[in-house]
């Protein structure tokens, strides 16, 4: 009859029953903020490069060389997309410190030679149409990695028209 006393009482206590439900949502609550973390660091990526390509794409917009659409051929055109380049990936038209850890190659920004629309509202000039696209490779936090997802590359494009 003791046994079964201690049975009935064992069932009616209820210390620790807060550290077992713990234990048991614990994993869930740190892969749930680790998840959290590695969406933020891939938002935050995303934004510094589309914030880079949008800045290249803002200078050759303003610069004084005329692209090749224009049938002006212009010497220092490539010059300025090799700025342009280095002001997405650097932040500064020279070369220095990246604007992410991972992100160091200009080459991975393309600047292909833009087309010229035609636009009647402005003396019949045609209106060259720059485009920056970058790719870079995803620098994860490490939860990509444990759960097995191959490495991931963000590509950002941003179009603008030239104004001169």
């Amino acid at each position: 009859m003791n046994l079964i006393a201690n049975l009935r009482q064992f069932r009616r206590d209820h210390s620790g029953a807060a550290l077992v439900e713990f234990t048991i949502l614990a994993p869930l609550l740190i892969s749930l903020m680790c998840g959290l973390a590695e969406f933020g660091q891939v938002l935050r990526q995303y934004h510094i490069m589309e914030k880079g390509v949008r800045d290249a794409a803002r200078y050759l917009s303003r610069v004084p060389a005329n692209p090749p659409c224009t049938g002006i051929a212009d010497p220092n055109w490539g010059t300025y997309v090799a700025q342009a380049r280095n002001l997405a990936v650097y932040g500064v038209t020279s070369t220095g410190t990246p604007l992410f850890n991972g992100w160091t190659n200009t080459a991975t920004v393309s600047v292909p030679d833009p087309p010229c629309l035609a636009n009647p509202r402005v003396n019949g000039a045609d209106l060259p149409r720059i485009t920056v696209t970058a790719t870079a490779p995803y620098a994860d936090l490490g939860l990509l990695s444990v759960l097995g997802v191959g490495p991931l590359t963000l590509t950002v494009s941003h179009e603008q028209l030239k104004v001169s």
